[in-house]
């Protein structure tokens, strides 16, 4: 793998089991070999040995190889490569662009560090030297531990496995897919593979490995690929390694947590991790608090960066971000089937009196737009069902009449009670429910009477076929007199029914008919209760037998 220690590689070609026919090395004179390629669709080892279960086919590179062409590497069936990170204890000169270009070739890219680590704080510190160097770059495949340095060779096998499962356990632990790099020799006689369970990247070179089972291996160092001059490392991938290399992923590096969207860090943008969105910034950070955008206000939290929706609460003012979007809610919002009002300027919840377009509005303490009867401050007020506008003028509900105050005053929209003047005539609505009378209305121990309309008569009136005589000055029912009606003498009794006054030729008759009974229907007849007809001895309110209008809530 690491072209600075080819002398000592051939050295031990044929003690490790690596080497095979002479090796051509960039400035060493050696020929090139070919092979390794796809030949009648199957890959092939130099002598046509057909290599079975390839999955893909890439190489390994480092500063050795200097410039490449990615564009004609990838065209030469390849379609990953596993990047240097090393060189002389500082980053790999090439890496950044190998790293760049590949990528955007469209190559799947990988790293790996040849390890000098001697101690599991050594092994740790190589882990963070490439978490740090690679965290910027789209990483689509593993990160490999190579271990094959002579200052490794006299370590016992399980010091050996313990530096490979510090180094593994850092990075997967950053979200990456760390696998183990070493040829056949190392994987049989140095380290103890029982207490290591990572993925193997084996080296064996010009013959098959012995190595059972491993995900890549490492097949030659002459291999030639169009756009690399000179030789280079080819390797075969066995297995599909895309369940362990999820493309969208958060992972914490140094303390701090990135997301990675489509394998590469996201930057200035809105992303979707499957159950919540955030805002990255320019660092790769989720953003945190209030975030205007192209005049809309957004939440994310200030712990967790994840966008709020929904109702939120801050410094005892209530806000409504719009699930889906987060938008800031202004204006009215529909919520769980209640309407709220969220004030245009900061997106604060209304609550109390709101005048919009003209109309007025009353939200409760939880901010719902109040619908129906309602009592504030000792006046009943109407909302209507259909919008939440408060009603004036006359309002028709189940059937009974009421008049809320025009909309022109401090009074505006309050229920009226008692005596209304409107249009020319005259209403009665309870002082109790503020219904509008219709019939018999008994007040101040006087009797009034209400057409169907509401309207108060006067003049001479029949009710259920008996003649009763309003006092056109004061609406009074006329009662106990003799009245003169078109030239006609009508005795009203003490009901106010009236009967033509009796000469002495006449028969005496006397009086029949229903008397008035209340507060009567809307066809003019009389339904109030006993005692309380004109005339009779009852309680002198009719009121007594109404209701005013429920509020909400109540049964």
């Amino acid at each position: 793998m690491h072209n600075y220690k080819k002398l000592a590689v051939f050295a031990l070609a044929g003690i490790i089991g690596i080497g095979g026919p002479a090796a051509s090395i960039p400035g060493m004179g050696f020929d090139s070999f070919a092979g390794y390629e796809r030949v009648n669709g199957e890959y092939q080892m130099l002598d046509g040995t057909v290599i079975e279960g390839v999955h893909a086919r890439g190489i390994d590179v480092s500063q050795w190889q200097g410039v490449i062409d990615w564009e004609a590497v990838a065209a030469d069936d390849i379609q990953f490569v596993m990047l240097g990170t090393r060189y002389s204890g500082t980053v790999d000169p090439y890496f950044d662009t190998n790293a760049k270009n590949a990528a955007a070739a469209g190559l799947d890219v990988g790293v790996y560090i040849y390890s000098y680590a001697t101690s599991v704080e050594m092994a740790e510190d190589e882990a963070d030297f490439v978490l740090k160097l690679i965290k910027d770059y789209k990483i689509s495949y593993p990160v490999a531990f190579d271990m094959e340095a002579n200052v490794q060779s006299t370590m016992s096998p399980s010091e050996l496995s313990a530096l490979a499962n510090a180094f593994c356990t850092k990075i997967k632990d950053a979200g990456y897919y760390p696998i183990l790099y070493a040829n056949d020799y190392w994987l049989a006689n140095k380290l103890d593979m029982s207490q290591l369970d990572y993925d193997v990247w084996v080296a064996r070179y010009e013959k098959k490995h012995a190595y059972a089972n491993p995900v890549m291996w490492q097949a030659t160092s002459t291999g030639r690929v169009n756009g690399v001059n000179g030789n280079v490392d080819i390797d075969f991938q066995y297995v599909d390694l895309s369940e362990h290399l999820p493309a969208n992923l958060w992972r914490t590096i140094e303390g701090i947590t990135y997301y990675y969207k489509d394998h590469q860090m996201a930057k200035n943008m809105w992303i979707d991790d499957g159950s919540d969105r955030y805002y990255i910034q320019s660092d790769g950070t989720a953003f945190k608090g209030w975030r205007k955008e192209d005049g809309k206000s957004y939440l994310l939290d200030t712990a967790s960066g994840k966008m709020v929706t929904g109702w939120h609460q801050e410094d005892n003012k209530w806000y409504y971000l719009i699930p889906g979007s987060g938008q800031m809610g202004t204006g009215w919002q529909m919520v769980n089937d209640k309407w709220y009002f969220m004030n245009q300027s900061d997106g604060v919840m209304k609550t109390g009196w709101l005048t919009d377009n003209s109309n007025r509005y009353y939200l409760d303490q939880s901010g719902a737009m109040s619908t129906g009867w309602k009592s504030l401050d000792g006046s009943w007020y109407y909302f209507k069902t259909g919008n939440g506008a408060m009603a004036t003028g006359w309002l028709n509900d189940n059937g009974s009449w009421y008049y809320l105050e025009p909309n022109n005053g401090t009074n505006a929209g309050k229920m009226k009670t008692g005596w209304l003047d409107d249009g020319g005539k005259r209403y009665f609505l309870s002082e109790s429910s503020g219904r509008m009378t219709v019939g018999w209305r008994l007040w101040n121990n006087n009797w009034y009477y209400f057409g169907g309309d509401g309207a108060m008569n006067t003049g001479l009136i029949n009710v259920n076929e008996v003649l009763y005589y309003i006092d056109p000055a004061t609406g009074t029912m006329v009662s106990n007199t003799v009245v003169n009606i078109n030239g006609v003498d009508y005795n009203a009794a003490a009901d106010g029914s009236l009967s033509p006054v009796e000469t002495a030729s006449e028969t005496q008759e006397g009086i029949s008919g229903d008397a008035p009974n209340g507060e009567g229907n809307n066809d003019g007849g009389a339904t109030v209760s006993a005692g309380d007809t004109p005339g009779g001895s009852g309680s002198g309110s009719a009121e007594t037998t109404e209701h005013r209008p429920k509020g909400p809530g109540e049964p």
